[in-house]
């Protein structure tokens, strides 16, 4: 009974805060305001049902023909203060539960809603192309691969200008092909490793 009684009363509780929250958003002629509200007003009836009446103190009483258990009024003394006590802590934890249910649902709810990506500016078409600018890039190649290729005329020119017999000539010619050698001796060294591999 004791347990009935604080369901109830943790029942109650929800349905006022439910109330509260339905009131602001609607106005008290509203189907689900008014259903609420007989919900409550049927909650309250059970609870002072469950309670009994101020006014019915007396233990000697019989209990009423209609009622399965006493009123809680009825108990002696100690039982009411232990049941006063237990359903104190039942409504607390009906209300805690009940709120904490709204509360899961409402995270659930904002996560739905909420979206992963917001797209705070869109993205346009530039309308001229700001960089690279493709006409310096077109000529300083072109100049660069002129001046290489002039160099390089002028190189051989000048190779082929010196006599052969000249000192620098031949120690050029000498460092190239000890060059070349050292080349092809990694080169094929490392081939022979790689087989060996």
């Amino acid at each position: 009974m004791l347990g009935a009684l604080a369901e109830v009363e943790g029942q109650l509780i929800a349905a006022q805060t439910e109330l509260e929250g339905l009131r602001q958003i609607y106005t008290d002629s509203n189907v689900r305001v008014r259903s609420v509200q007989a919900r409550i007003a049927e909650l309250r009836r059970q609870l002072q049902k469950m309670g009994g009446k101020a006014g019915s103190t007396d233990e000697t009483a019989p209990p009423a023909t209609d009622d399965l258990y006493p009123a809680i009024r009825e108990l002696p003394i100690l039982g009411v203060t232990y049941a006063d006590l237990f359903r104190r802590t039942k409504v607390e934890e009906a209300v805690f539960e009940t709120l904490t249910k709204q509360y899961e649902l409402a995270r659930v709810e904002e996560a739905r809603e909420t979206p992963s990506v917001k797209v705070l500016d869109e993205g346009d078409v530039p309308e001229k192309k700001s960089f690279p600018p493709r006409m310096v890039l077109m000529l300083l190649g072109t100049s660069f691969a002129v001046a290489l290729g002039c160099g390089w005329i002028v190189a051989v020119v000048r190779w082929r200008q010196i006599e052969p017999d000249s000192p620098g000539k031949a120690l050029a010619e000498d460092v190239l092909q000890t060059m070349k050698r050292n080349l092809s001796w990694n080169h094929r060294r490392g081939s022979r490793g790689k087989d060996a591999a």
